[in-house]
């Protein structure tokens, strides 16, 4: 998603004087997009969606193409051997924009330990090339995720909606709708109701659209999240924001439990919409907001709520400086993400090239959310969460306590 406001502002201005220019593969969309796919069987839809990616998938280097495929595919991982329930708990998990199903797999494990199923989604236009993101419609993602959720909802006793940023957003559409299943609760990790500094400026991406597929082409070095940014993205977000937005305001006050998880310093979404929305909508006592700040400043008096929860973000002794959007729901042995992994170290730097990154000593990088303001050290994106298992255990709590509605 790009990063700052002015910045955006100009790329799209430019974009609407500019002609389009010949794109190699992984700019170009597909001949065919995914379907919604059959959440009933869902068995037939991981083969219909494996053939998809193999038959689409523009592999990153440095990483087996193959290997790529599975990281990037929908899954669902059933209870434990040892769960004998006689009340069965699901929970389908919905990727961001320009994600993937693999950022859910940590927390997946841990519930799928405590007895609860977990089912993801992989949303049109993702898991294959930045490309298919230009042809992507958010209609076919409201329709894959009541598809799914209404599928799980059959199949557990107690369903559950949850999801990431974008996915946050989607899974909160879901949860107030009226035409389908409700959950017993909703889950939602730093969801896209608004965003922090680019809704004054979605608007333009309509009128863009028709000069310029991308706002950004970068070169698309991770295997399991996009980089570079499609004009049309942001067409079918603010699409999607628009509609959270206006389902919201319908409502005084919303019984359903939520659990809900965000970054201070996150450069996507706006922290202050998100902690007035759960303060003055989301009234159940019950109901959590794990936030990730930095302690040594105060909280701000009008956000006092004793169900928000701080945890500190400022970590010196892991070259922390504060937490980004996308650590969120990563553990720190994750494969791809986790210390000492292929995408930690790096990973979007901040005003210095990859190559410099690369070549700093590990003392001298430091670790942080997007800025394009100087900072007293170099830094690149977090990629993990080192209060992970404290978010698993509230998440584990929240999906086990709650009965349906």
């Amino acid at each position: 998603m790009t990063k700052a406001p002015t910045r955006a502002l100009l790329i799209i201005a430019l974009a609407l004087v500019s002609a389009c220019s010949s794109s190699p593969v992984m700019y170009e969309p597909a001949n065919e997009q995914l379907t919604v796919g059959n959440g009933e069987d869902f068995a037939q839809y991981l083969e219909q969606t494996r053939k998809h990616l193999d038959d689409n998938l523009v592999a990153v280097p440095d990483f087996p193409r193959k290997q790529q495929i599975e990281w990037n595919m929908p899954f669902r991982i059933t209870p434990a051997a040892h769960c004998k329930s006689e009340q069965t708990r699901g929970i389908l998990l919905v990727h961001g924009l320009s994600d993937s199903p693999f950022v859910f797999r940590d927390f997946a494990r841990v519930l799928a330990d405590q007895c609860v199923e977990v089912r993801t989604v992989l949303l049109q236009g993702h898991g294959t090339r930045p490309g298919d993101l230009v042809t992507a419609d958010a209609d076919v993602w409201r329709a894959q995720v009541r598809e799914h959720f209404d599928a799980l909802a059959e199949d557990v006793d107690i369903p559950f909606i949850g999801g990431f940023s974008l996915g946050g957003a989607l899974a909160t559409e879901r949860a107030l709708a009226t035409d389908s299943a409700r959950p017993a609760g909703l889950v939602v990790l730093a969801p896209a109701w608004e965003l922090n500094g680019l809704k004054d400026y979605l608007w333009l991406a309509s009128t863009a659209r028709l000069f310029r597929d991308f706002v950004e082409e970068e070169p698309e070095l991770n295997p399991v999240k996009y980089e570079s940014f499609a004009t049309n993205s942001a067409v079918q977000l603010s699409d999607v924001l628009n509609n959270v937005q206006n389902l919201l305001s319908q409502y005084r006050q919303i019984d359903l439990p939520v659990l809900v998880a965000a970054t201070e310093a996150d450069s996507v979404i706006n922290l202050e919409f998100l902690v007035n929305q759960f303060r003055t909508r989301f009234t159940n006592p019950d109901n959590r907001m794990l936030v990730f700040r930095d302690l040594r400043e105060p909280w701000p008096e009008a956000w006092r709520d004793d169900r928000i929860v701080s945890f500190n973000s400022y970590l010196p002794d892991n070259n922390i400086l504060e937490f980004s959007h996308q650590s969120l729901a990563i553990a720190p042995d994750n494969e791809l993400y986790g210390l000492g992994k292929p995408l930690q170290r790096c990973l979007e730097p901040n005003l210095i090239s990859l190559k410099d990154c690369r070549q700093l000593a590990e003392k001298d990088l430091w670790f942080s959310a997007w800025h394009d303001t100087e900072k007293p050290v170099l830094t690149s994106r977090l990629t993990y969460n080192p209060w992970f298992n404290e978010v698993a255990e509230a998440l584990t709590e929240f999906v086990l306590t709650q009965e349906k509605l």
